[in-house]
């Protein structure tokens, strides 16, 4: 600062750096109090600190987010280290009765190279079989054998968007997880025989509150069909034959196995004009029209019909291990023998 002849003062230029703005001091006349003097320079100094804070600030914030971006990159698929879709192993599936549920390992890998949170699964399912009474829940396995654990994820196949948040999956970058999957039909088997519906999951994992990572898996290897089962009667035996027995209260009745009738079944209901005398797993049997006789015999007789028991018709129906029964096998009729006291094959 230059002072001239007479006591005036002559302004002096102070040069600050670029990023803060630049300032003018001026000296103050010689006859300015101590007092004012100081203030002015104070207020000076905070006008130019703050200014110079908030250009590093922003400086700051901008230059950290670009980096950021340029680092890092987030993805996700719900796939093997192979390639093989994973969500597909839900089905196909034909459910055989209620609450027995299908589970799945579902492979979630991180394919970026950030960290990844699974945050939540969308849902949608369409079919004959109505997605609400299909359920559906999730949890993080330790392997894929997917043994039951807590906390536990419950939706159902029409559940729309389901939060995964509270089964706290974070994923490594390049890295994987198991998440669990598990169905189960809640319908009634009856009224719902023979329905379907097939299912499309998405996943999806994110990092902090802006990046997000979708399932790159195609649709076709997200999506599983199931089914409830529709019972099918069986096929009626066929080639029924009837042999007498020495005893004259027995014969032997025979048939053929139905096509398309296989193990595990429910066996061979016999009946005497439509009256249900028993079951039998093999493809013949004895009949007596009294009693049991020693023999293990199914028997005509019930106790109320006396001689009439020895005259009349046996059927066998197939019956599957539903229980469902064939139509009726072709007639075999009977009549008396030696009399009213025995059971003979009709000639």
């Amino acid at each position: 600062m230059r002072k001239l002849r007479g006591g005036a003062s002559t302004p002096v230029s102070a040069t600050v750096p670029s990023a803060i703005p630049r300032a003018t001091f001026v000296m103050a006349p010689s006859g300015m109090k101590r007092s004012v003097r100081v203030a002015i320079t104070a207020g000076i100094v905070i006008f130019l600190s703050l200014v110079s804070s908030v250009s590093f600030a922003a400086w700051s914030a901008s230059s950290s987010k670009s980096a950021s971006a340029g680092a890092g990159s987030v993805s996700l698929t719900t796939s093997t280290s192979a390639g093989a879709p994973t969500i597909t192993a839900l089905g196909p599936h034909t459910y055989a009765s209620i609450n027995q549920p299908v589970a799945a390992p579902i492979t979630v890998r991180n394919t970026g190279n950030v960290e990844l949170a699974v945050s939540n699964v969308s849902i949608s399912s369409s079919g004959t079989l109505a997605g609400s009474l299909v359920s559906l829940k999730f949890w993080a396995g330790t392997s894929s054998i997917c043994a039951a654990t807590t906390p536990v994820v419950t939706t159902t196949l029409d559940g729309g968007t389901a939060s995964l948040s509270p089964l706290n999956m974070i994923i490594p970058a390049s890295s994987s997880a198991i998440l669990c999957a598990a169905t189960a039909f809640t319908g009634n088997m009856a009224t719902n025989a023979g329905q379907s519906a097939s299912a499309t999951l998405a996943i999806r994992a994110g990092s902090g509150t802006s990046w997000i990572a979708n399932d790159s898996q195609s649709v076709a290897n997200r999506t599983f069909t199931q089914q409830v089962f529709q019972a099918v009667a069986p096929n009626a035996p066929t080639n029924i034959q009837c042999v007498n027995e020495d005893d004259k209260n027995l014969i032997t009745i025979s048939w053929s196995t139905p096509s398309g009738f296989t193990a595990p079944n429910g066996g061979y209901n016999v009946y005497f004009d439509g009256s249900y005398i028993g079951n039998t797993t093999s493809i013949s049997t004895l009949v007596a029209n009294r009693g049991n006789t020693g023999t293990n015999a199914l028997t005509t007789y019930d106790g109320n019909n006396g001689n009439s028991a020895n005259l009349g018709n046996l059927t066998v129906r197939a019956v599957s291990i539903l229980g469902i029964e064939s139509v009726d096998s072709t007639a075999v009729p009977v009549e008396p023998r030696n009399g009213q006291s025995g059971l003979s094959c009709a000639s």
